[in-house]
This record gives C-alpha cells, sequence and structure tokens, in this order.
C-alpha cells in the first residue's frame, strides 16, 4: 500500500476526477493496429507535434535568456562594488522558473521577469538587521531605480523585454541563533534541503523568513528526471564571472519527453490565456508556483504509484485530468505545501479571500480539462492544428475558433468575477 503523501494525493485525486481524459487518448488510437511502438507515435503523432510546437512558440529567446543573465550579472558586480563586499562573500542565482527551465513568453508580450536570489555570507559581512540589510541592497542599487517589494527588489530595465526580481537572503545557518530559532518555530527547512536553506527578509513582519529557492529547483529537477514513459526514445520530428559565484540561467528549451516541465509550461501559458481572455481575473490567478507544485507531487506520486505511460500526451492528459484533485483542504483549510519548507503553505490566500482564488484555480481547471478533450476529440490534422494552436494562442487568432470564449470552442466561458482585495506584494515566487 503507497504511503507517501504525494501517491496519497494522487490516489485522492483519481477517486474525485471530474472527467477521464486519458480515456479520450485511447480512443485516439481506436481502428489502428498497434503492433508496435513506432505504430503508437504515429497514432498520436499529430498531437504530439502541435503541442510542441506550442512549447517552443511560448519558449523564451535564447537572446534574451542570455540579455537578462547579463542583467543580474551586472547587479551583483554592483553589489560587490557598492557595498565593498568580498567577492566571495556573494552568491548569486536564478530561481523560480527561470531555474526550473519553465520560463515562458506571455501572450500580450509583457515583460517577462527573471527571478534571481542574491545569497550573503553573513560570516563575512556585518548584517543582524534584515531590514538594513535589505535597504543597503537597495541603497546599493538605488541608480537602476529599483522598486522595494516585500522580499525583493523589483529591477525593470528600460528597452528591454525583462525585468529583474531580485531578493536578498543569507544561508539559514548564518542567522544568529536565537533570531534562527524563532524563525524555525513556524518555518522548518526539509532535511534533504536543509543545505541550501535561506532566510529572506520579510518587509510585513521586519523578520527573516525560512525559503529555500534552490531546493525547490533540485526538488522539481530530480522530479522530472523519474521515467513515467515505457518507451523513451522518442523521434524528435514526432516527438516532440570567475570572481563572482554567478550561475547562469538554464537554457529553456525544452522536448516533449520532458513531460513535466512541458506540463508546466503548457499549462502556465494556458492560464495565462485565460487571464487574456477574461475568463479568469488576473489579480486572482493562479499563482505559477502552486500550478509547478501541484504538478511535481502530482507526477512524483504517479511515479510512486509505479504508472506508465505510453506517450508523453497520455501523461499531459492524466496531469491535466488530476490536478484539481491535487489541493489538500484541512480543517477547512486549502493547502499547497512548500516541499522544502514545512509550514509554508503556498495557497495560504486563498483562506484569506473567502474563496475566490480557489474558486479561479477550480475555474481554470474546467476550462483546462475542456480544451484538452476538444483537442483530442479531433481527427483531422489540420484540425488538431487549429484547434490546438486557437487554445494556446500561437496561430495568430487568440480569440479562438468555433465558440464565443476564446478557448478553441469549448463554450466553457466564465465571466470574471469581483476581484478580491489587492494581493500582497509578490514574493518573487509567483
Amino acid at each position: 500500500m503507497p504511503t507517501s503523501k504525494n501517491a496519497n494525493l494522487v490516489l485522492n485525486a483519481e477517486r474525485s476526477r471530474r472527467v477521464r481524459l486519458v480515456e479520450a487518448v485511447a480512443s485516439l488510437s481506436k481502428g489502428i493496429a498497434l503492433d508496435s511502438y513506432h505504430d503508437q507515435l504515429l497514432a498520436l503523432g499529430p498531437w504530439a507535434r502541435e503541442l510542441n510546437y506550442v512549447n517552443q512558440h511560448i519558449t523564451v529567446p535564447q537572446e534574451q535568456i542570455d540579455d537578462a543573465a547579463k542583467a543580474y550579472h551586472s547587479v551583483a558586480r554592483r553589489l560587490v562594488s557598492e557595498l565593498k563586499w568580498p567577492n566571495d562573500a556573494i552568491k548569486v542565482l536564478p530561481q523560480g522558473s527561470a531555474s526550473t527551465q519553465t520560463l515562458i513568453r506571455s501572450p500580450d508580450c509583457s515583460k517577462f521577469d527573471v527571478d534571481a536570489v542574491c545569497q550573503v555570507d553573513l560570516n563575512r559581512i556585518a548584517a543582524r538587521d534584515p531590514v538594513a540589510f535589505f535597504d543597503e541592497v537597495g541603497k546599493a542599487l538605488e541608480p537602476l531605480e529599483p522598486t522595494r517589494k516585500n522580499r525583493c527588489w523589483n529591477v525593470d530595465f528600460i528597452g528591454e523585454p525583462f525585468y529583474l526580481e531580485f531578493t536578498p537572503s543569507v544561508p539559514l545557518d548564518t542567522v544568529p541563533t536565537v533570531v534562527r530559532e524563532a524563525v524555525a518555530r513556524r518555518y522548518i527547512p526539509v532535511k534533504q534541503y536543509r543545505s541550501t536553506a535561506l532566510a529572506v527578509v520579510d518587509n510585513k513582519t521586519r523578520q527573516w523568513k525560512t525559503s529555500n529557492p534552490e531546493g525547490m529547483t533540485k526538488w522539481v529537477n530530480d522530479i522530472a528526471q523519474l521515467q513515467l514513459i515505457r518507451f523513451v526514445a522518442l523521434d524528435s520530428a514526432t516527438a516532440l564571472n570567475k570572481s563572482l559565484s554567478i550561475k547562469p540561467v538554464p537554457d529553456q528549451d525544452v522536448e516533449i519527453t520532458d513531460t513535466l516541465k512541458v506540463a508546466i509550461r503548457l499549462f502556465k501559458r494556458h492560464r495565462d490565456m485565460c487571464v487574456y481572455r477574461q475568463q479568469i481575473g488576473k489579480d486572482f490567478k493562479p499563482i505559477s508556483i502552486i500550478i509547478v507544485t501541484l504538478l511535481t507531487a502530482c507526477y512524483a506520486g504517479l511515479a510512486d504509484l509505479g504508472r506508465t505511460y505510453s506517450h508523453p500526451v497520455e501523461l499531459l492528459a492524466d496531469l491535466a485530468d488530476l490536478l484539481p484533485g491535487m489541493v489538500l483542504k484541512l480543517n477547512g483549510q486549502y493547502r499547497v505545501d512548500n516541499p522544502t519548507v514545512e509550514g509554508e503553505n503556498f495557497a495560504e490566500r486563498w483562506n484569506q479571500d473567502d474563496g475566490e482564488r480557489y474558486e479561479a484555480f477550480d475555474t481554470w481547471c474546467d476550462i483546462l480539462a475542456a480544451d484538452m478533450r476538444t483537442i483530442l476529440a479531433a481527427t483531422d490534422p489540420q484540425e488538431i492544428r487549429e484547434r490546438v494552436r486557437s487554445v494556446f494562442g500561437c496561430g495568430g487568432n487568440t480569440s479562438g475558433s468555433g465558440g464565443s470564449n476564446g478557448s478553441g470552442g469549448t463554450g466553457n466561458q466564465q465571466p470574471t468575477r469581483r476581484p478580491p482585495p489587492p494581493p500582497p506584494k509578490t514574493t518573487g515566487l509567483a
């Protein structure tokens, strides 16, 4: 009997599933003699090609990634120069979508963000007051006109297609013991990821708060390497500075065989299209860290249960099917637990707005499942192409076809609800 938390979440999600998209995938091959894996590729090839096209379409161009990386390198060098810090006292690394290769272009061509964490060794720097430390970083960045947020400094770059969310932090173990114990009463780093745990500044409470972006990246990357596809040799055409410790932004090219990361990218794009089409409100859309956590936990749970799939399209359908059931509700409170920091609930704000953010998530999941069903119901390759590109806004027509809702003709239009109170400033994780 499975005992892992993720396996149990998947079992609960299967019991509460609303549709069975995998059955729709299975029906695609009816009438085709699948005597070999090659036949399976041929049967699902049209859907794989078009979903892979979307995946490539929404990828941020590498030259823009390179320019963004240069920008945050320059920010790191400025801090060292302005604050007179030793070169070996600072470590800068990408976090969030940039580090997990799930960064995507926006449907409205707005700027993309590169989240970076600036990790400072407190043994080398005198910075005991968290807010003073945060302010010191902001002062050094003044020529770049940064915007203060709760846990990060937002640095816009005029004329560039990106902006930087720059989070000052220190290794958790370098925070004074009495302070660290106070922080740890609520947020405890998971033992497996203890070595990368950080303390970041929470301006609302004026205290340190546990965070672990590098641990989160490792968790996603480790789970993504688990092999759930029975046949892995997919044909690519069918399947789709030495003085500073600065980690580069990973190449954002991801193949459809890397199904977890492709699912994260496609589902984030679908969420963005729902916002673009005003099916869900921008202010209470599901934040990316929740989508990443739920999908990765689902993928891990399927692996723990020994589930396997014949093709990435089949696995994508099951992830979309199970996604809404992966949210925990305990004592009337929604929970999406940070897998690297015990006690941190990424869905905390869902419990503070009369359920409107959860309702938006639930609505989005219904639209996602309906759109996937519409895509899988197509049989003609041209029809498949039109439906996939319409749903994901990649064919020059983001208003959709075959229906007034702009979601590929699913007939699932949802009215935009009354927005909740203005959300807190971003933490750099959304």
